[in-house]
């Protein structure tokens, strides 16, 4: 569970503060960045119900790790005729729809820690929690000055660490719908 933490705070700072490297206009990508949050908290709340949390923060990680990895896979087009850079947009789409589960990631982290964990050691689990993901919203702007090597360093980096972490939440269980433990 705290790679799972670490994981969701560095991909979520990550992401917004990589918004300034994807190509296109800066403050409407940014707009965009900070926007994709409002339908992503609505539709995890569905998530949460339908699917439950632990399968939620599974594959809200998996498909936000392979949405960072695919943008690699974009190539980067530097002789854009007006109106035929599509590589441009579809680069930002990846990088939006990897932001927009990764905040759903986030938003299940926290609901499905709270959860896991019993109520003798809740408080001192969700603190070590809360530290790991301290810890990875630290390194994500040391992860985005690597743009300076290479401008595709960070998104390879942001999208195997969440694959990474999205498999081994498959093993963590479920928490919807079943009484919260007292005792460890």
């Amino acid at each position: 569970i705290l790679l799972c933490w670490f994981t969701a705070s560095f991909t979520y700072y990550g992401h917004a503060l990589n918004t300034g490297s994807l190509a296109g206009d800066f403050y409407l990508n940014m707009c965009v960045n900070m926007a994709v949050d409002i339908p992503a908290l609505a539709l995890s709340i569905v998530m949460f119900d339908r699917i439950g949390r632990s399968r939620s923060l599974a594959i809200t990680l998996l498909i936000g790790g392979f949405s960072c990895v695919l943008c690699n896979a974009v190539p980067e087009d530097n002789n854009c005729a007006a109106g035929e850079c599509n590589d441009v947009y579809i680069k930002s789409i990846l990088a939006f729809c990897g932001k927009f589960m990764l905040c759903i990631t986030f938003s299940a982290v926290f609901v499905y820690a709270s959860e896991v964990f019993p109520t003798s050691v809740r408080t001192q689990a969700m603190g070590i929690s809360s530290l790991s993901a301290r810890v990875g919203g630290i390194s994500a702007p040391l992860v985005v000055l690597l743009s300076t090597a290479s401008p595709s360093l960070p998104m390879w980096i942001f999208g195997i660490i969440s694959i990474v972490a999205g498999l081994f939440s498959f093993r963590l269980p479920e928490t919807n719908n079943r009484d919260l433990a007292d005792d460890i």
